[in-house]
């Protein structure tokens, strides 16, 4: 089953972090590029994000991505 998380990775030159969604299944890890972005201010010592506008867009497409999902078969 594959997992989803939102994320940031590297800070740009303008002083902005982009938001990923991260997608883990069978031990392999892809991100997927959103439009979001955040400050540093909105993130916590951990580098999660806790701006909840941020959070409620990514959890959103998130469960489209698990409803999408629910209805493949991921079996092999």
């Amino acid at each position: 089953m594959a997992t989803f998380k939102a994320c940031v990775q590297k800070q740009r030159k303008d002083g902005f972090f982009p938001v990923y969604i991260r997608v883990t299944h069978r031990r392999a890890t892809a991100y997927i590029k959103t439009d979001k972005m955040v400050t540093k201010r909105e993130l916590t010592s951990a580098n999660e994000i806790k701006d909840t506008f941020v959070l409620e867009f990514c959890i959103k497409t998130i469960h489209e991505y698990q409803d999408r999902l629910n209805r493949q078969d991921t079996r092999q």
